[in-house]
C-alpha cells in the first residue's frame, strides 16, 4: 500500500505551531529556562571597545565608524530611561528565546520534524553556549542573531514557496540585521542573487527530466529572470538606503562603515608587501615590519590597535583618517590582486588555529573580554546606570555562564565541521534544496570569519552554531523516519515494495 502523502502545515494558519497540542507549553519552558538562568546570571557584562562604543551610542549618539549602529539605539530605547541594564539584558532574553521559537518552528514547519523531536531542537538552541552567554553581555550578538534566524525561516519558506513576499521579506531583513551586525554583508550580497536561481532549480531539473506537469522552460527563464532582477533591485535600494543613513547620522558620505580600509591592512598585514602600498609613506612602513613582526600571524589584532604596530605607525603618517582608510584599502585589495593565494593561506592558517585546543581555549577566554573598565568608565555606568563595578573582566572569577561557554570547546570543533555536515546532508532527497543553502550560509560565514578577523573568536561562530543544530535536526528527522519505516516494515503495516 502506498503512505499518504502528508498533509503541509501551512505556515500562515500555524506560525507558532499553535496546532500541536503542547506547543504553548513548549514556549511556557523556553521563557521560564531563559529566565531561570538570567537569575542564575543577572549582572550585565562588557566587550571592550565594541561594548563601550554601544553605550556612548546611546548616551551620545555618536555613530561608531567601524561598527552597525542600530544597537546603540535599542540601549537607549531600553535603558536610558530606566537607568539599568538590567532592562536591556530582560529584553535579551526575550529575543533569545524568541529566537530558540522561531528555531523550532522551522524544524517544524519547514523540515516537518515532529512536534518532540522539534521541542528537543528548540531546547539545544536554546542553551547553545554559543548563543546563551551572549545575551548576558552589552553586545549586538543575541538581537542580530535573532534577527538571522527569521531571515532564514523566510528564505526557506521562499525556497518551498517561490513566494515574492517572501523574497521581499527576506531583504528587509537583511538590511536590518545588517544595522545591527555588518559581518553579515557578504552573505546577503551572496544570497540575493544565489536564493532566487535555487528556488527554481527543482523545476528547471523536472523540465529536464522531462516531467509533463513541470513549467515549460520559457516559463521557468522568466520567472526566475523577474525573481532575480526584484531581489537585486531590493537589496540596492535597501543597501542605498542603509548607507545614506548611515552617513547622515555619522555626518560623513554614504557607506557601511569608515575603517574597512584599516582593519584590511591589519588583518592581511602578513602577506603585504611594500610594493602592493599607494603611497610611498605606507610603503616605508611596511619595509620596517621587522620592527612590529608585520609577518606574525598573532600578532594581526596588534597591527591594529596596539600604539606602534602597522595601523598606529600609519596614522601618525597620514593624519586624514578618511585618507588613511582610503590608502589602506587600496593596498590591501593590492595585495590580495597581486598573490590571492597568499590571502587564502592566511584564511587556512586562521581556520587551523581553530582545531589547536590550547589556542582555542586561550581565544575562548580572550571572548570573555580583553581589557578591564576604566575609573572613568565604573563611574559612568554608576552614575547613568547604577550599576556598581569594580571594573574588573579579565581578572575576574568566570561566572556560571562564563564556564559553560569555556567548557564547550569540544562543540566549538563540531560548528567548524558545519558546511561538511550540510555537504552530507545534501544526500536526503527531501530537503536537498534547503540543506544547500544551509551549507552556502555555513561555507560563506565560516569564509569571511577566517578571512577578516584578525584572529580565531569563538563569537563569530554563533550563526554557523545555529546552522550546525539544524543540521543535526535534519539528521535526527532522517533517523526518526528510518525507524518508522521499518518498525512498518516487522508489524506488516507496509511491505518491503511498497512507494513510502
Amino acid at each position: 500500500m502506498t503512505q499518504p502523502t502528508p498533509r503541509r502545515v501551512d505556515d500562515t494558519q500555524t506560525a507558532l505551531l499553535s496546532a500541536d497540542a503542547y506547543w504553548w507549553r513548549f514556549c511556557l519552558l523556553i521563557f521560564a529556562l531563559k529566565f531561570f538562568l538570567f537569575a542564575l546570571d543577572p549582572l550585565p557584562k562588557f566587550y571592550l571597545g565594541d561594548s563601550g562604543s554601544y553605550i556612548w551610542t546611546a548616551l551620545t549618539g555618536w555613530m561608531p565608524p567601524d561598527r552597525s549602529f542600530l544597537y546603540g539605539c535599542v540601549i537607549r530605547w531600553s535603558s536610558i530611561w530606566t537607568e539599568s541594564l538590567n532592562s536591556l539584558m530582560i529584553l535579551q532574553a526575550f529575543v533569545g528565546a524568541g529566537t530558540a521559537l522561531v528555531f523550532a518552528s522551522t524544524c517544524r514547519l519547514i523540515f516537518q520534524l515532529s512536534p518532540r523531536l522539534s521541542y528537543v531542537f528548540g531546547i539545544l538552541c536554546s542553551i547553545d553556549p554559543l548563543q546563551l552567554l551572549w545575551e548576558h553581555y552589552v553586545m549586538t550578538e543575541t538581537i542580530s542573531l535573532f534577527l538571522y534566524v527569521v531571515m532564514l525561516r523566510y528564505s526557506f519558506l521562499y525556497l518551498r514557496d517561490r513566494r515574492v513576499r517572501d523574497l521581499v521579506l527576506v531583504q528587509v531583513l537583511a538590511v536590518v540585521l545588517l544595522s545591527f551586525r555588518l559581518s553579515y554583508l557578504i552573505l546577503v550580497q551572496v544570497s540575493t542573487v544565489i536564493l532566487p536561481i535555487m528556488a527554481f532549480l527543482p523545476l528547471a531539473y523536472a523540465r529536464f527530466r522531462g516531467d509533463s506537469k513541470a513549467p515549460s522552460r520559457t516559463s521557468i527563464v522568466k520567472q526566475v529572470s523577474y525573481h532575480l532582477l526584484l531581489s537585486m533591485l531590493l537589496m540596492l535600494v535597501l543597501h542605498r538606503g542603509y548607507k545614506e543613513i548611515n552617513g547622515a547620522l555619522s555626518h560623513r558620505e554614504p557607506d557601511y562603515g569608515y575603517d574597512t580600509g584599516l582593519h584590511l591592512l591589519a588583518v592581511w598585514a602578513p602577506a603585504l608587501k611594500p610594493k602592493d602600498a599607494v603611497d610611498p609613506r605606507l610603503a616605508q612602513v611596511i619595509a620596517q615590519g621587522g620592527e612590529y613582526h608585520i609577518e606574525r600571524l598573532a600578532k594581526r589584532n596588534s597591527q591594529r590597535f596596539t600604539p606602534g604596530f602597522l595601523v598606529d605607525r600609519w596614522l601618525k603618517l597620514e593624519g586624514d583618517a578618511k585618507k588613511a582608510n582610503e590608502i589602506g584599502e587600496q593596498t590591501a585589495m593590492r595585495a590580495l590582486r597581486r598573490n590571492p593565494l597568499q590571502i587564502l593561506y592566511l584564511a587556512a592558517q586562521t581556520f587551523g588555529q581553530y582545531w589547536h585546543l590550547k589556542d582555542l581555549q586561550h581565544y575562548m577566554k580572550l571572548d570573555l573580554g580583553q581589557a578591564d573598565l576604566t575609573r572613568e568608565q565604573c563611574s559612568m555606568l554608576a552614575e547613568r546606570f547604577h550599576l556598581a563595578t569594580d571594573g574588573r573582566i579579565r581578572g575576574a572569577p568566570p561566572t556560571i555562564l562564563q564556564i559553560y561557554f569555556l567548557r564547550s570547546y569540544l562543540y566549538c570543533l563540531l560548528v567548524m565541521t558545519a558546511p561538511a555536515l550540510a555537504g552530507a546532508s545534501l544526500l536526503l532527497r527531501r530537503t536537498r534544496n534547503y540543506c544547500a543553502l544551509v551549507l552556502l550560509h555555513a561555507t560563506i560565514t565560516l569564509a569571511v570569519v577566517t578571512t577578516f578577523t584578525p584572529s580565531p573568536s569563538v563569537r563569530y561562530l554563533q550563526p554557523v552554531s545555529l546552522l550546525t543544530l539544524l543540521i543535526l535536526a535534519v539528521y535526527a528527522k532522517a533517523l526518526s523516519d528510518r525507524r518508522a519505516i521499518h518498525g512498518a516494515l516487522i508489524t506488516g503495516d507496509i511491505r518491503k515494495n511498497d512507494p513510502v
